[in-house]
């Protein structure tokens, strides 16, 4: 027993340093957020295709509740805005855009602590300005009127037995208001045939807006990798982003997107997605667990990324662009060639 103490010691004591977290500071409320260009890899050297990644910034601010963003969407033109699992909405113009960046709680008094105020995933309606959002520490979906106020809770009776630290990780409520939700705890063997996915569920739309019926499958992504956040394409197919935590110490985290199309999704029976894109070799590797989806006039595409920084000194909060041609994706089918 004492030589295993002996060799665990050096290996905790390495843990808690990678994940030293920030020294406790007197609270500070400042709205400064500062926007830092990053170097951008080499296209011929790490190519990203069908992506073209266009920009990538690191956001840091002397604001006590900064960071920790796990939600993203674009609320207008110019602008993104990103919930934490904080509480926090951070109201942000797009880089090179004006316009001030803002920051405020989202819950009152009610959240006393981080299973009260835990945001892990964002789904916004563009035509009502209603946002949806998934609280993993409730196991809940909250909605909010375009002022960002909380109208309704509701607590599907399908998530109540879902770990309250691997939860609801990736929602979205699709154009015909259904709801999608991937938890990242690993789905019971019985619902995938055996396999090894995470928990979904499908929700079909009810009259008050909020998640009916339920129909439980499972998610199978990249090996290792578990589901963040999802959003849809203008085609009714979904992007996930995915995540791995990648060892030794420090921690590297490994990021890919998946292309999985809603259609194939039954009841009891595994979801599976193909592949697009790894982030591996840029130089820009994080725990990026938010995404959106901004259609562009010429029917191209910006996917915006965000990371969460999990409030430790060894991790960043950076936010990436990429542009995308629907064209592009594997299954599309090929444009129309105009008549002579």
């Amino acid at each position: 027993m004492l030589r295993r103490l002996l060799i665990l010691l050096p290996i905790l004591a390495l843990v808690a340093t990678v994940w030293l977290r920030d020294p406790p500071h007197r609270h500070n409320s400042s709205q400064i957020v500062a926007v830092t260009p990053l170097a951008l890899p080499d296209p011929v050297a790490v190519s990203l295709a069908p992506f073209s990644l266009t920009g990538a910034w690191r956001l840091t601010s002397a604001n006590s509740n900064f960071g920790g963003y796990s939600a993203l969407v674009v609320p207008a033109p110019g602008w993104l805005r990103a919930y934490s699992d904080l509480g926090q909405r951070l109201e942000l113009p797009q880089p090179g855009r004006p316009g001030q960046a803002f920051q405020a709680a989202l819950f009152g008094r009610e959240a006393h602590d981080k299973s009260m105020r835990d945001v892990e995933a964002a789904s916004r309606d563009p035509r009502t300005g209603e946002t949806w959002l998934a609280a993993e520490g409730r196991n809940a979906l909250l909605r909010l009127d375009s002022g960002g106020r909380i109208t309704a809770r509701f607590a599907p009776p399908a998530m109540r037995g879902w770990p309250v630290n691997s939860g609801a990780e990736a929602m979205l409520r699709r154009a015909d208001g259904s709801f999608l939700i991937l938890a990242e705890a690993y789905a019971e063997s019985s619902w995938t045939g055996g396999g090894t996915g995470h928990e979904a569920l499908r929700f079909a739309p009810q009259r008050d807006g909020g998640p009916g019926r339920a129909e439980r499958f499972s998610f199978i992504g990249p090996a290792g990798f578990r589901p963040t956040d999802m959003a849809e394409l203008p085609d009714g197919r979904i992007l996930v982003l995915t995540r791995r935590l990648r060892w030794p110490m420090p921690p590297r985290f490994g990021t890919q997107i998946v292309l999985a199309d809603p259609r194939q999704i039954a009841p009891g029976r595994p979801w599976r997605g193909t592949p697009l894109v790894s982030l591996e070799g840029t130089g820009l590797e994080e725990n990026y667990e938010g995404l959106a989806i901004e259609p562009l006039a010429d029917g191209r595409l910006t996917i915006w990324l965000t990371s969460d920084a999990n409030g430790a000194v060894t991790q960043r909060t950076l936010l990436l662009r990429l542009e995308l041609d629907p064209a592009n994706l594997p299954g599309t089918p090929a444009k129309q060639k105009a008549p002579d």
